[in-house]
């Protein structure tokens, strides 16, 4: 039950003394939810001391030395509009009654003699007035992000549509009044955000979390935007965003670089700080009007595809492009068939095939094909040597990495999966029955109380993180962020089944930092809040 927190306000110290003793007689009912948590003598005192305290409700005496009680409300109400105030008066004064009806004071108790119960009452309705008000901007703040989630959906439905020539560049100007997107009618830059490490990213979070993620991260690159002036962003793939920033004059190609650039590492900065992840970025050059929109994104989207061999957290301008990438498929390809080859002939040792790997690393790094071309035959090589290592019957991991998750990595990330991925299982192909999964399970097991990570756990197993992950759901029935939080709520009830904790010493205990989420969790698993369970077992 919430406590409604009660600030009293009177010049006679004998009142303030007989009300303290009336919130001490409610503290022994089972239902009280009112706190007594300071006093003040005076108009003056009762303004500073409600700045400091942030009381739900004041009751306050009208006639006081220096500001009248009226006066106090007046002016607390500009810092505080959601506290609710009761009068307490000897004076049944009507110009007194009409001021306070004024200021939307709803109860006007004479307190002389002071009849408790009607001021129990007064104080319930106050309390059920800011619960109400409570609701309601909890019902607003759900409305205000359900619009806010909804406009996003109708840009990237209007912007996929458009990029895909659905919708005519003449239509889009007419159908953008509605949106009131007219930083189009000014110079405009377009950028392309990508996620790094999103193979990761899947791997390493829920898909309800990875939702919630994503939209914190579009809430910090419009935000960004804004700061720096018009603009607007939106998600338009699994691991890309789409963001328009507008310039209030026309630009030099030197002016609109070094504005974008600005722009750029601010948004980089803000979404490692506040997401803890990190994205780089594609920028286009200066556009104007509807017609240069599909341009805009296409060069932006050029510009991403070097994030591809420059690595994470880049940001790719028209002034700053590396050569073109294109180099030679065919040796890329011959190098791939004369790796599988010793897969195949199961005559060399994994060392050397190793070496065949690392070689053909260097080889993928040093003729920079362009993305599509370098991921096709990446996918090509895979699926053929998942085909080999089915053959050697062992446990293979799901087929995940050939999907669209693919397209969204890097060469190194791509290489790292790949390589990885026939490595493990050499390692598995030469060593059956390989303790992995128990070295990850005793590791989880002695540091339940810490912040686990998917690569920290990987290294205790000597396994790559994408891999490992796969392994473990494979073996385990469930993911390994599902089973860790298992075991620590299962900690929890241990705990409790012991001591009457509370959720901050549990949520200390097995190393949930959130509160509310450790209570969500809770429920998850067992069924019932950590509160209703106390109850159960005690």
């Amino acid at each position: 039950m919430t406590n409604i927190r009660c600030l009293i306000v009177d010049d006679e110290a004998v009142m303030i003394q007989r009300l303290t003793l009336f919130f001490d007689g409610l503290s022994g009912r089972n239902e009280c939810r009112f706190e007594l948590i300071g006093s003040a003598y005076s108009g003056d005192e009762g303004l500073q001391e409600a700045a400091r305290l942030r009381p739900d409700i004041v009751i306050t005496d009208i006639k006081m030395p220096g500001m009248d009680g009226i006066t106090m409300i007046e002016r607390m109400k500009e810092s505080m509009p959601d506290t609710e105030f009761i009068i307490l008066t000897a004076y049944q004064d009507f110009n007194y009654a009409k001021r306070a009806i004024h200021i939307h004071v709803a109860d006007f108790i004479v307190k002389v003699p002071l009849n408790e119960e009607v001021l129990l009452q007064a104080m319930n309705h106050a309390t059920e007035r800011i619960m109400t008000s409570k609701r309601e901007k909890e019902r607003l703040f759900k409305l205000n992000m359900s619009v806010m989630n909804n406009r996003h959906r109708v840009f990237k439905q209007f912007f996929l549509e458009l990029l895909r020539g659905e919708i005519k560049v003449e239509q889009a100007a007419d159908i953008s009044l509605s949106y009131d997107l007219r930083l189009f009618q000014h110079h405009y830059c377009c950028m392309v955000i990508e996620l790094n490490g999103y193979f990761s990213f899947v791997n390493q979070y829920p898909i309800s979390d990875q939702k919630i993620l994503k939209y914190g991260i579009l809430n910090v690159i419009e935000e960004t935007l804004l700061s720096y002036g018009p603009g607007f962003a939106c998600e338009m793939e699994q691991n890309r965003f789409i963001a328009f920033a507008s310039w209030p004059h026309s630009p030099s190609k030197k002016e609109s670089e070094e504005q974008s650039m600005e722009l750029a590492r601010a948004i980089i900065h803000h979404i490692r700080t506040y997401m803890k992840q990190s994205a780089s970025l594609g920028i286009s050059g200066p556009f104007k009007g509807w017609d240069g929109i599909i341009a805009a994104y296409k060069q932006a989207l050029d510009a991403c595809a070097e994030h591809y061999y420059n690595g994470v957290e880049t940001i790719v301008t028209p002034m700053r492009r590396l050569p073109a990438a294109g180099g030679d498929p065919h040796a890329v390809r011959q190098h791939m068939q004369e790796s599988l080859q010793m897969l195949y002939r199961n005559m060399e040792s994994a060392d050397e095939i190793k070496a065949s790997l690392l070689q053909l690393k260097k080889i993928t790094e040093r003729e920079m094909l362009q993305r599509e071309a370098m991921t096709s035959l990446l996918k090509e090589f895979m699926l053929a040597a998942r085909h080999r290592i089915s053959q050697w019957k062992i446990q293979q991991t799901e087929d995940v990495a050939e999907g669209e998750l693919l397209g969204c990595m890097t060469l190194s990330e791509q290489l790292e999966y790949v390589i990885g991925y026939i490595e493990q299982h050499l390692i598995l192909r030469d060593s059956p029955g390989s303790p992995a999964i128990s070295k990850a399970l005793e590791y989880i097991d002695r540091n339940l109380t810490e912040r686990l990570t998917l690569q920290m756990i990987a290294a205790q197993a000597n396994l790559a993180p994408a891999y490992f992950s796969s392994l473990f759901k494979k073996e385990m029935k469930e993911s390994l962020v599902d089973y860790i939080n298992r075991k620590k709520i299962e900690k929890a009830v241990e705990l409790l089944k012991c001591e009457n904790y509370s959720n901050y010493e549990l949520c200390e205990a097995v190393g949930i930092m959130n509160e509310s989420y450790f209570c969500t969790l809770f429920k998850q698993k067992t069924g019932s809040t950590p509160g209703k369970f106390r109850k159960q077992t005690t």
